[in-house]
């Protein structure tokens, strides 16, 4: 089984300063720009702490009492299996394998020392899926939220990693 480390997910107060700050002060490239989600070249991705608290924690969680301010982010497509395993070495979930609002495969864990864990399937693999269950190119852009390119790019075979 491969697992792949993404990158680290920054959960930020305000994405668009975030962002700029990241763009204008360390030169990042950014890769794919979804609002409340910033993804970078190399890894680095910015989440909206606002969108992570409602969507994670259900908004039980002022922003900045107890919320982790970060997870580390792997994936993987046997990502069944690693909840399965996760579950049998007794970790503590954030929750089990659920399909996140863009229909990507997710599970979230914290590690011994209490830091939170995602892994997810790589976002190719959840277009197959879709395209498999006979969704068309247009729709599995509004179901993901994906440009009409990057899902078109993933239905051709091709990584836009």
């Amino acid at each position: 089984m491969e697992i792949a480390f993404r990158g680290p997910v920054l959960f930020v107060r305000d994405i668009e300063r975030a962002k700029e700050f990241y763009i204008n002060v360390l030169e990042q490239e950014v890769s794919l720009d979804l609002g409340v989600n910033v993804g970078f070249v190399g890894g680095l991705a910015l989440w909206e702490r606002g969108y992570v608290n409602d969507l994670l924690f259900e908004g039980k969680m002022a922003a900045d009492e107890g919320a982790p301010r970060m997870e580390v982010y792997f994936e993987t497509r046997e990502i069944r299996e690693v909840a399965r395993r996760a579950g049998a070495a007794g970790v503590r979930f954030l929750h089990p394998l659920t399909e996140q609002p863009w229909a990507q495969l997710a599970v979230r864990f914290y590690d011994p020392d209490g830091h939170l864990i995602e892994v997810a399937e790589p976002m190719d693999a959840v277009v197959l899926r879709l395209a498999n269950e006979g969704l068309s190119e247009a729709e599995i852009a509004e179901r993901t939220f994906l440009p009409g390119p990057v899902v078109a790019a993933f239905l051709r075979g091709e990584c836009c990693d």
